[in-house]
C-alpha cells in the first residue's frame, strides 16, 4: 500500500536534493518547464534555493516518504484595486 503525503514547506533543507533530482529528471525527460536538458544537479538545486519566497507557497507530494512532486502558488503583491 501506499502512502500519499502532501505538506506545506517552509524549508527545503530536508527536501533539497529530492526536489532537484526530480526537477532534473523531468527536464531531462523533455518537460517543457524554462530549462533546456540536460539540466545540472547544480543548477537544480540553485533554481529550489531561490523558490520560497514570502510571497510563495510551496507543497510537496511524497509517495513513501519520497518526492513524487510539488505545486507552487505565488501569490500577488501589488494592490489590484479597480475604481
Amino acid at each position: 500500500m501506499q502512502n500519499l503525503e502532501i505538506k506545506e514547506s517552509k524549508l527545503l533543507d530536508e527536501d533539497i536534493e529530492e526536489l532537484s533530482e526530480l526537477l532534473k529528471t523531468v527536464v531531462d525527460d523533455g518537460a517543457s518547464i524554462g530549462f533546456l536538458p540536460p539540466l545540472e544537479q547544480e543548477e537544480a538545486i540553485k533554481y529550489w534555493q531561490t523558490v520560497l519566497a514570502p510571497e510563495v507557497i510551496l507543497f510537496i507530494a511524497k509517495i513513501n516518504n519520497k518526492v513524487a512532486g510539488s505545486v507552487q502558488l505565488h501569490l500577488i503583491t501589488k494592490p489590484n484595486l479597480v475604481e
